[in-house]
């Protein structure tokens, strides 16, 4: 696991967010009387006639933003290194076991980074235990937080990918990773309004099975497609592995004999 980071920054990074947790708990009092204001550090903030939705949704769509980045950034260069240096086996095994290491290692950082988040939220929405459950704004944010980690699983999959192709400069594996997933959102709604638009069958075929074969936008409050996850998570890890098959160049020639 040190591979992908130290004990020492997975300490740092959970005092840095206990810290930011107790930040929003001291600072945020909730609403206005007339949920027309946001309330923080007993300073009303008006922010227009509905407070709680303008809170929630800014709150599911900023969990959604940091959940795949932290998950990416935190295992990606050490996943690239796993599966292009060493002998073919090294490199499968860092493709199955460095992938399934990575995406641990992200969930804690990303999880641990929620926590602030979560914080926040119970200033605003109250007890998640409460009479009222955990249907309403919490259902909404543990939703966003699904929806961003199996997205960040999806971009560390396919940012891996791209990787093995740019070797000379991974770093835009992790650009390449996030166009493909505006890429596959229009994909996947051509694949499920293509029939309505009289578009042939084989495009809306085609851009159905694309669409959930490459990482895919979504909104935040969206119910997560449980059957399309073994084509979203196989799929890349099957190409990866196609692309360790191939020769890799030695960078040098044969050695050619001198004359007697």
């Amino acid at each position: 696991m040190d591979r992908f980071g130290s004990s020492r920054l997975r300490i740092v990074w959970t005092l840095v967010s206990l810290l930011l947790a107790g930040l929003a708990l001291g600072s945020i009092q909730g609403f206005g009387p007339d949920s027309s204001q946001l309330v923080i550090f007993r300073t009303a903030i008006p922010v227009g006639s509905d407070a709680p939705g303008i809170a929630l949704e800014n709150l599911s769509r900023f969990i959604y933003t940091l959940m795949p980045a932290i998950l990416v950034l935190g295992g990606f260069l050490a996943l690239s290194d796993w599966m292009s240096s060493g002998s073919r086996g090294e490199r499968f095994k860092g493709l199955l076991l460095g992938t399934l290491l990575a995406f641990v290692h992200g969930l804690f950082l990303s999880q641990v980074a929620m926590l602030p988040v979560l914080a926040a939220a119970f200033k605003f929405f109250g007890n998640p235990l409460g009479h009222a459950g955990m249907t309403g704004p919490w259902n909404r944010i543990l939703q966003a937080d699904l929806n961003g980690v199996i997205l960040g699983l999806q971009l560390l999959l396919w940012t891996g990918v791209l990787g093995l192709l740019l070797k000379s400069n991974r770093g835009l594996a992790i650009l390449g990773a996030y166009s493909l997933a505006a890429i596959g959102k229009i994909l996947a709604w051509v694949g499920e309004w293509g029939a309505d638009l009289e578009l042939p069958k084989w495009v809306v075929k085609s851009s159905a099975f694309l669409g959930h074969t490459l990482p895919t936008e979504s909104l935040p409050s969206d119910a997560l497609a449980w059957s399309a996850l073994p084509l979203a998570i196989g799929g890349p890890i099957l190409l990866a592995a196609l692309l360790l098959l191939l020769p890799s160049k030695s960078g040098k020639g044969p050695a050619r004999k001198g004359k007697a």
